[in-house]
């Protein structure tokens, strides 16, 4: 069990195919589960799924809630730092198996048996899991440029094969792919901005200050975490550098267990580094003029009159 979940966050996301029919060959590899569409693969357990949307968080838990490919690891080696005042910097295995455990996955078994502050994560909308006004929301949203571009490289990585760009941004502007619709998972949960127990957090704001953004993220977590950080220069300044792409894509990767090892031999491992740009603006460079525009009409179509279309319109 613990290999299958050690694997399963690169495997689940093998299957990054879609409903989506090109050339005449029919790309079906999602499963739908309560209307939203999850990678059709074993470690995706329907049972897994629907006890986690069902799950009622304890009073005081911390919720890593995203998109794919939007900066869940990213924040949530930021919270691990501010919450063990620059200490915590687990492995990226231990982080997915036993510490901030990616709940669709693992199951509801694993949260239950974490102890002291309770962190996990997921990617379901707002209002597809249950709530606790007495628990902490963090989300992330990045710009959808960008998202596209990182998660086309991510899945032709793992994958090592090559995914055309052209359907795989057809799929993604329609959200015929894992998690359904980007815009409408950012926007479920920019419809509770105002919520005292919610923070919405911009990859661009926080890449453009990230001293500013992790005192932000620090105060919303509780004013123990600011008030350390903000009167100790040394503890800022570590965090910052522990959470710097560089430092991460140096010192985190993902040991995969290779399928089946053969009778009689060690089990030997894959490393997947899970880390590629981290920059902001690199979809421009990637997406045709006519895919921007397009995107950019849906952007102004599901976003509008909202604070987030107005930032990645000046983006």
């Amino acid at each position: 069990m613990i290999a299958l979940i050690k694997s399963s966050l690169i495997s689940s996301f093998l299957t990054v195919g879609s409903n989506f029919i090109a050339g005449g060959i029919q790309m079906s590899r999602l499963q739908v589960i309560n209307g939203i569409p999850f990678p059709d693969v074993p470690w995706f357990k329907k049972k897994n799924i629907e006890e986690t949307m069902d799950y009622v968080p304890h009073d005081g838990d911390v919720i890593i809630a995203s998109y794919p490919k939007t900066g869940t690891t990213w924040l949530q080696y930021i919270v691990l730092q501010i919450t063990s005042r620059g200490e915590s910097f687990p492995s990226f295995n231990d982080v997915l198996d036993k510490i901030a455990p990616f709940m669709e996955m693992t199951g509801t078994a694993v949260i239950d048996n974490l102890k002291g502050l309770r962190m996990y994560k997921h990617h379901y909308p707002y209002n597809r899991v249950k709530k606790n006004p007495k628990s902490k929301y963090l989300y992330i949203y990045r710009h959808p440029e960008d998202t596209i571009v990182s998660s086309h490289h991510f899945f032709s990585d793992v994958r090592q094969e090559k995914i055309d760009f052209d359907e795989f941004f057809e799929d993604f502007l329609t959200g015929n792919i894992e998690y359904g619709s980007y815009l409408d998972n950012v926007l479920s949960y920019y419809n509770h901005k105002d919520d005292e127990n919610m923070l919405l957090i911009s990859y661009e704001k926080l890449h453009a200050n990230r001293k500013e953004g992790i005192l932000r993220i620090a105060k919303f977590l509780g004013e123990e975490y600011y008030e350390s950080l903000s009167s100790d220069e040394s503890l800022l300044d570590k965090i910052v550098r522990h959470t710097s792409f560089d430092y991460m894509k140096k010192n985190l990767y993902l040991i995969l267990p290779q399928n089946q090892p053969k009778e009689g031999s060690e089990d030997t491992k894959n490393t997947v580094n899970f880390f590629r740009k981290g920059t902001v603006g690199d979809g421009k460079n990637v997406l045709s003029p006519d895919q921007i525009r397009r995107l950019r009409e849906r952007i102004a179509e599901i976003m509008k009159g909202t604070e987030i279309l107005e930032e990645w319109t000046r983006a």
